[in-house]
């Protein structure tokens, strides 16, 4: 699961809520005993004061293997299971002072399920154990009673096996330990959606400055490693802070999990062992965690309306730390990458009915979709304008939840207009839109020129209403002139007005509007094999017998996937399907002189003995490389070459991972990526030479165009 984050849970979609006169108060204290797999449970819970005295029944729902030992006052307990196999007991007389007291006991295992298929895309998640290998607890464990999806707030305290120590939301208020166990209590008294309990034997490194304390719990000792973690947590929780307001809970941990995972949690982050040890993460997924106390569990979801907290986040994580590097246009164009790839028409659905990743295309829709109309917002309103308003929604939504209309209400305050067409092209059609330029004339004025430009929609359907960047080259000018056009049809002609003789106009340079990258602007890249309809896979069969049955059994695991894969063996395939995406396995596959003929142009050299790429040359007895190239009127030609069978294992797991990628070579048994990227493209429709109206002819280049600042450098210039 290397690129699955965010995968925390969110069950309560309550708009609106009051609450004051909902908030329900669980005084936890806790006994774990994880190599018997058992816990035992005693919880005083206030019910708010607004239901104390009524009559209205409530039901108390708890995981089946745990049985109630002693209920004040007494509980119901309902025939039958509920949908998801509860005990559901119900309470049809508050007591007097609303307070219910229970005793219970019982074990909680579940296995590691896969919950979405696809390469690159398998998620594993669990509902709840405990074990000698850890223990994991959420609200979809239903270890607590959770009474009619009510808002909650809590102490918890857990007592553990010496060695051992839990971890949950909000401020830890003491730590014990002795040889005999330890003792750990945790409070949260803002609104939560669900309680965690998450327990391992972990080495804690910890920092406290100022308001928020920062914490690491590796389950081996690494001061090394948690020094950098630590680092990183003051450094992105003080940019936050100032971007968006306040941290809102006390403390911040990296928490190491048992199994790979990203998961954002209140006040603290889930990650897998392999995850954790990463280099890049510390400047990608990391900080990804950390914005989501800000969205997603400091502004709750409501998914009845959509979900705005990945987008959001992906924008101002990812793509923002991306930004600070330069690298803003290059993200974005990743991102429209996805999308193009991943989302078929048949795949698509509107932004506004996203409600979490399940699958490539729904991923690049909920993320990439979503940051690009934030994104958009940004570049209408102004960097000012739009922290502004990022700012007031979350003062006013913070601990409630909130959907796309709150949303927007905050950015029409700061824009001062009305945003309905905005909101409703970007949340409620699905598709985008894809764009050309079919002609640019420049004609002489007394002082300047004229510049008139046609621009179309080729996409099916209406025509959006889009604001597009484009990018000027002018006579006498070392950087191209930026204005802004507004196109609201299927052909749009607009005209403007240049200081000088316009040589060259580029649409959208820095990939700032959300589209369907044209052909001619998509180098071949994994993800385009990966989301294709269909891939054949075509194995070698002259390969040596152990290469064949490696390549066979990778095969293999794609193919049970549940993706339109099939698999062919090259002697038996007269020649390549034209229809489907094609990848090439194994150095004797009889099909790799189409590989060759289709990158000699691009300065690949492929012989029986090694690839010479990038200024580069692979030994075949020592790298493991991947190439795509593009086929003539079909889809992505994809091979890889391998002799190292115990390298096979990771490719299968990591190759899917680098989808943006048009070559790739590893070496080790691991094994380890030291060489990426992407093909250059040289074509655009939507980069154009200006007819001239004298005749005259330029053959110029398009020049380079001042770059734009990072949302974050807003903090320091104070300019927009």
């Amino acid at each position: 699961m290397l690129r699955v984050f965010c995968a925390f849970t969110l069950w309560l979609s309550v708009p609106g809520l009051a609450l004051a006169d909902s908030l329900i108060h669980h005084e936890l204290r806790v006994k774990l005993t994880p190599d018997k797999g058992r816990i035992s449970v005693s919880d005083i819970i206030h019910l708010p004061p607004a239901v104390e005295g009524r009559s209205r029944e409530w039901t108390l729902d708890l995981h089946p293997q745990l049985s109630i030992t002693q209920a004040d006052p007494p509980l119901q307990l309902s025939p039958g299971a509920t949908a998801h196999g509860l005990k559901r007991y119900t309470l049809t007389k508050i007591p007097p002072q609303g307070i219910i007291t229970l005793s219970y006991e019982g074990k909680i295992d579940h296995p590691l399920q896969e919950l979405a298929s696809g390469l690159g895309h398998n998620l594993e998640a669990t509902r709840g154990f405990i074990g000698g290998a850890g223990v994991y607890l959420d609200g979809n464990s239903y270890w607590y009673p959770q009474l009619n999806d009510q808002p909650v707030s809590f102490s918890l305290e857990v007592q553990l096996p010496a060695g051992w120590s839990a971890i949950s939301q909000g401020a830890r208020v003491t730590q014990e330990t002795d040889e005999h166990g330890s003792r750990v209590r945790w409070e949260e008294t803002q609104p939560q959606e669900e309680i965690y309990l998450i327990a391992n034997r972990y080495h804690a490194y910890q920092h406290s400055s100022g308001a928020v304390s920062t914490l690491v719990l590796l389950r081996q000792p690494d001061a090394a490693l948690a020094e950098r973690y630590l680092a990183a947590m003051t450094e992105y929780i003080d940019l936050y802070s100032r971007l968006i307001g306040p941290y809102p809970y006390a403390k911040f941990a990296l928490v190491e999990n048992t199994w790979e995972s990203g998961y954002g949690m209140p006040s603290f982050t889930l990650l897998g062992p392999q995850v954790i040890r990463l280099p890049f993460i510390l400047r990608s997924s990391f900080p990804h965690e950390i914005v989501h106390n800000w969205w997603g569990n400091g502004v709750y979801v409501d998914y009845r309306g959509g979900n705005w907290a990945e987008g959001l986040t992906a924008y101002l994580a990812d793509h923002l730390l991306k930004e600070q590097n330069g690298e803003g246009p290059a993200y974005r164009r990743d991102a429209l990458l996805r999308y193009t790839n991943y989302v078929a028409a048949e795949r698509d659905f509107p932004l506004g009915e996203f409600r979490a990743r399940h699958s490539g295309a729904s991923q690049a829709i909920g993320y990439d979709k979503a940051l690009m109309l934030f994104h958009a917002l940004r570049l209408q309103l102004g960097d000012a304008a739009f922290i502004a308003a990022l700012q007031h929604f979350y003062s006013e939504q913070k601990f409630k939840t909130a959907s796309w209309r709150e949303l927007r209400a905050a950015f029409e305050k700061q824009a001062g207009a009305s945003l309905q067409t905005f909101f409703e092209q970007g949340l409620q059609r699905s598709g985008a839109p894809a764009l050309r330029i079919t002609a640019a004339r420049a004609t002489a004025q007394a002082e300047d020129y004229q510049l008139e430009l046609t621009v179309e929609q080729t996409q099916a359907g209406a025509a959006y209403l889009l604001n597009l960047p484009i990018a000027i080259t002018l006579d006498g000018h070392d950087e191209a002139l930026l204005r802004t056009i507004t196109v609201d049809g299927k052909s749009s002609v607009v005209k403007l007005r240049v200081p000088a003789r316009p040589w060259r106009v580029e649409v959208d340079p820095d990939f700032d509007v959300f589209r369907r990258l044209a052909a001619e602007e998509l180098p071949p890249t994994l993800s385009e094999a990966l989301g294709a309809e269909h891939l054949t896979i075509v194995l070698p069969a002259a390969a040596p017998p152990a290469a064949r049955e490696a390549y066979q059994h990778l095969a293999q695991i794609w193919a049970s996937s549940g993706e339109q894969i099939s698999l062919v063996w090259d002697d038996k395939l007269g020649e390549l399907p034209k229809d489907s995406a094609v990848w090439l396995f194994g150095w004797e596959n009889r099909f790799q002189d189409a590989l060759r003929v289709a990158l000699s142009s691009g300065g690949v050299l492929i012989s029986d003995t090694g690839v010479h790429i990038a200024g580069q040359d692979l030994r075949r007895d020592e790298h493991a490389v991947v190439l795509s190239a593009r086929r003539k009127a079909a889809p992505v030609l994809m091979w890889l070459g391998c002799d190292n069978q115990a390298a096979f294992a990771g490719l299968a797991r990591k190759l899917p991972h680098y989808g943006n990628t048009s070559y790739l070579a590893f070496r080790g048994d691991a094994p380890d990526n030291f060489l990426k990227g992407q093909w250059r493209v040289n074509d655009s429709p939507l980069n154009i030479a200006v007819t001239q109206a004298d005749g005259i002819i330029a053959t110029a280049l398009a020049a380079p165009h001042k770059s734009r600042p990072a949302l974050s450098a807003l903090l320091t210039t104070g300019k927009k």
